[in-house]
């Protein structure tokens, strides 16, 4: 028995159709553990309705109207959770093995039954229920995690991109500020100088659509990413591409770097959360900058269909940088873990993982030391459907 685990606070329930079978249980557990009893299958019913809360369940097999099995089927909806047992005969073996494989049941205890034997059953269910319910609760507190380093990580690398916007955007103003000092002393004229105020209004019109359209897309990348949810919606992978290379490419050119995009002419559409994708490609484009000095990047997309029809699209970010060790390569998706020193906080590759995880994909990795890396995502066109279990790395014979 787990420690910590107090037995009171896990009810069992007993049903069987003989009244002095349901006296007897509850004298004999009483004191040990809280004790619900009902008659039938259908009295079992109501209780679980008003104590969902029960922990395990212990049915006679033999009841007039509804069978334990039939009992315990329909208890499986009402309340998952609860550690399901039958008390059966050997005579009813098929039965059983049947309820069991269809996993209505949890277990099975053959009649008759000594003392021990049956408090040991119900201290075995407790203890399956008790480590059922941790891991629920375990399970939500990494989904919880995820969301929080999700935001921590968006957060990082909208920075970034601020950082770099903010001179993208001085350049179109410096166009328009121009313009707009000299519109006094040209509209002074004896004679209006329409071919330059056309020139320049419409000048000014276009950086200032340019302008709006940065701080939209950066407005994207800022919201709606953290939600472990996904939101699929059919979307054009390319194009999310192409946006985030237009907000990335100044933070490269300050580390005198290029990134070139070949974007496959022939990539159907796919059933993403756009959001959280552009997230990912956000970060590895990031990520290879930071580990390019006076290099290339370059991104490839791609479209792949396996013999059972099933569509991918794979994109591939390779940069010409410092690479990274075998050694590190194992730890490379582990949380916190960064090779950037004071650069990086070990999350974004963490991030990038779990969101093409829920899509059904794959995140792949290849380096050399000193030679660079390549990191390719596969995406199933159609997560809903996609079987996992055939995706190929496309480098694998």
């Amino acid at each position: 028995m787990q420690p910590g685990i107090h037995l009171k606070d896990y009810p069992v329930l007993f049903v069987d159709d003989e009244e002095m079978a349901l006296i007897s249980l509850s004298e004999l557990y009483d004191r040990e553990f809280t004790i619900h009893t009902a008659k039938s299958g259908k009295e079992a019913i109501e209780v679980l309705r008003a104590h969902p809360e029960i922990a395990v369940i212990i049915s006679d097999q033999r009841m007039p109207q509804m069978s334990g099995v039939e009992f315990l089927a329909q208890a499986k909806k009402m309340v998952p959770e609860a550690v399901r047992m039958l008390l059966t005969a050997y005579t009813e073996m098929e039965m059983v093995i049947k309820a069991i494989n269809e996993g209505n049941i949890y277990r099975y205890i053959t009649k008759p039954c000594n003392v021990s034997d049956l408090r040991f059953a119900i201290l075995q269910g407790i203890e399956h229920y008790h480590l059922i319910k941790e891991r629920d609760r375990l399970y939500a507190e990494k989904i919880e995690t995820l969301k929080r380093v999700a935001r921590t990580n968006r957060l990082t690398a909208i920075g970034t991109l601020a950082a770099g916007m903010a001179h993208e955007i001085n350049n179109p103003m410096v166009a328009i500020y121009t313009f707009l000092q000299m519109l006094p002393q040209k509209l002074k004229e004896p004679q209006l100088d329409k071919e330059y105020l056309e020139k320049f209004y419409s000048l000014s019109i276009r950086e200032a659509e340019r302008i709006q359209t940065l701080i939209r897309k950066l407005l994207d990348f800022s919201k709606g990413g953290d939600q472990d949810a996904l939101s699929l919606k059919e979307a054009d992978i390319n194009l999310i591409l192409q946006e985030v290379v237009v907000l990335l490419k100044l933070e490269a050119r300050k580390k005198e770097t290029e990134i070139d995009l070949h974007s496959a002419s022939d990539l159907p559409l796919a059933k993403i959360d756009s959001e959280k994708i552009r997230q990912v490609f956000l970060n590895l484009i990031i990520n290879a900058i930071h580990a390019t000095d006076a290099g290339r990047i370059t991104l490839t997309s791609s479209f792949h269909q396996d013999d059972q029809g099933q569509g991918t699209i794979q994109i591939s970010v390779g940069d010409t940088g410092i690479g990274i060790s075998e050694e590190n390569l194992e730890k490379l998706f582990n949380p916190f873990f960064t090779t950037k020193e004071t650069q990086g906080t070990g999350l974004g590759l963490m991030i990038c993982h779990h969101i093409i995880d829920q899509h059904r994909g794959m995140i792949d990795v290849q380096s050399k030391l000193g030679k660079g890396t390549t990191m390719t995502v596969q995406i199933p066109v159609d997560p809903t459907t996609y079987e996992r279990r055939r995706i190929v790395r496309q480098n694998e014979p």
